[in-house]
């Protein structure tokens, strides 16, 4: 069985080497709440959710949304945009 915080920590690590090797890290609020939400693995994604509507937040920092799927970094949910990072398709 998946430990859910385990879980979200590594995919917090996979986000954060893809953003640096895509040189996104200034696209990202200067202060904010990251939420990893793997859509395969729903124990894991509700997890992460609970925890971006209940953990307290006295600074109000905004949350981002990253969404996974099957470990890989898809796209980034911000307050005002979305930044895709899913890898492009072979033809």
């Amino acid at each position: 069985m998946v430990n859910p915080a385990e879980r979200l920590a590594e995919l917090d690590g996979v986000l954060a080497e893809e953003l640096l090797a895509r040189g996104l890290l200034g696209e990202l609020p200067e202060a904010y709440r990251l939420v990893p939400l793997p859509l395969d693995e729903p124990e894991v994604a509700q997890k992460a959710l609970l925890w971006g509507q209940e953990a307290p937040n006295p600074e109000g920092w905004p949350l981002v949304y990253a969404l996974f799927l099957e470990g890989r970094p898809l796209r980034l949910l911000l307050p005002e945009r979305e930044i895709p990072l899913e890898a492009p398709r072979a033809a």
